[in-house]
């Protein structure tokens, strides 16, 4: 037996001698590939740091490696992988989009966006490319650029109702409450039971101070999709309007359980802080958010107030601001109201 196992080790030794750098470099290569599909992400860069061994200039090695990256939480190393591959192949599809992703990730979309215009260049007639632009242009509040992005990407697919939902999710930031309303009818209509509708749709009965309403199609959100951390967070807000405050630190705390990434939570959560007089539990929070680097509603606002509230005007307006050039129109109110 021991001369079995022994000739066993014999035979792999001799079998990786006789392989070439170029299987080498392939082997290890789809080794990470199977660490990386399995969600090992750590055992994943350690394969493609291998392969990259072989041939520091395999563009698909680079490329994997950044995606392990930023499924560990490593946002600007898979950033430093991606523009190595595109130093060495300018028209790696892959490589652009992964990197405007890791952009989106930590909240410089502007280059995201010039990672996009220069896939458009590539692939001109692509819905996704253009969806994603609008996605992108909507986080940079660039509302009119971004509509006429879907616009352009529900043209080239228009069974799409995921298009057609951001658009409406536009014209309820730029409060066309009818106009919303009549898109998501729109999306209903491929998709009777789409989630994102109903949440969309509990938003703009929010603002029309509907709570009742609201509550009802946020449940019906969660019935399509049970657990879902947006919807719960959703919910919490609308709880907070409704100053039903147990019952929203109860969604938003389990929204943040389920997705500890999810700024929006922390905004809530701290204006149910402020609810409860807790201004520098408020604070805490809302920088959180920030630091998040996530498109947020109204989250220099209430910012603003919370620095207003212990005494720092100089912070406040300087919150307000940084909202105004977000196009915040609470903050901007603020702004002309408080600092000169």
């Amino acid at each position: 037996m021991r001369k079995s196992i022994h000739l066993l080790f014999v035979l792999a030794v001799l079998l990786t001698a006789c392989e070439s750098s170029e299987e080498r470099r392939d082997r290890f290569f789809g080794l990470g590939n199977t660490a990386l599909n399995q969600g090992e992400f750590i055992r994943a860069i350690e394969y493609y740091d291998l392969s990259l061994k072989e041939d520091p200039n395999y563009t698909p090695a680079l490329n994997n490696r950044g995606v392990a990256r930023i499924e560990s939480d490593h946002p600007y190393e898979a950033i430093l992988d991606y523009n190595q591959a595109l130093q060495r192949d300018t028209k790696y599809l892959d490589a652009l989009f992964n990197r405007a992703y890791a952009y989106e990730e930590i909240g410089q979309y502007k280059n995201a966006l010039e990672d996009v215009e220069s896939i458009q260049k590539l692939v001109s007639d692509s819905a996704f490319v253009y969806f994603y632009q609008g996605l992108v242009q909507t986080k940079m509040r660039r509302y009119e650029e971004a509509l006429r992005s879907f616009s352009v990407a529900d043209s080239l697919n228009p069974m799409n109702p995921e298009t057609i939902i951001n658009m409406a999710t536009i014209f309820y930031f730029q409060e066309k409450y009818d106009s919303a309303v009549s898109l998501v009818s729109k999306a209903q209509e491929l998709n009777q039971e789409d989630a994102n509708a109903y949440s969309l749709l509990s938003l703009i009965e929010l603002e029309r101070q509907n709570y009742q309403r609201a509550l009802a199609e946020i449940n019906r959100a969660l019935d399509v999709v049970p657990n879902e951390p947006y919807f719960l967070n959703n919910r919490g807000y609308i709880y907070l309007q409704m100053d039903s405050l147990n019952a929203a630190i109860k969604d938003i705390n389990q929204s943040i359980v389920l997705n500890p990434k999810n700024g929006w939570a922390y905004r809530n959560k701290g204006i149910y802080l402020m609810k409860t007089d807790d201004w520098d539990g408020a604070l805490e929070l809302f920088n959180r958010a920030v630091k998040t680097g996530e498109f947020i509603d109204e989250l220099y606002f209430y910012l603003g107030q919370t620095h207003m509230k212990l005494g720092a005007s100089a912070l406040a307006c300087e919150a307000w601001q940084k909202g105004a050039t977000f196009n915040e129109p609470s903050s901007e109110k603020m702004l002309v109201q408080n600092c000169d």
